[in-house]
């Protein structure tokens, strides 16, 4: 099989992605191919500093819509593959 066609139908899921989220990253992740990740959204922060990351990754999802969406299944998954799209699952 040609690379370039097992990597196009390949689904590619990175288990544990702890990042400085921002533009940059989700643009990386969609460029790269990745299909889906877990990112982690709280780490050392408290319940209300958890809370605010949680709720900045919703906004996020409103205006990176183009890179990525929020998904909970595996068919979230392939369906945001063939939109062409990364999955993200919070952790």
């Amino acid at each position: 099989m040609d690379p370039t066609q097992l990597h196009k139908d390949a689904i590619f899921f990175d288990g544990l992605i702890v990042e400085k989220w921002g533009q940059q990253v989700f643009e990386d992740m969609h460029r790269g191919g990745l299909t889906a990740a877990n990112c982690t959204c709280s780490v050392w922060e408290n319940f209300r500093g958890s809370m605010d990351n949680i709720a900045q990754f919703k906004s996020w999802f409103d205006e990176y819509d183009r890179f990525f969406k929020k998904v909970y299944t595996t068919e979230d998954i392939r369906r945001v593959k063939v939109a062409g799209k990364v999955g993200i699952c919070l952790g």
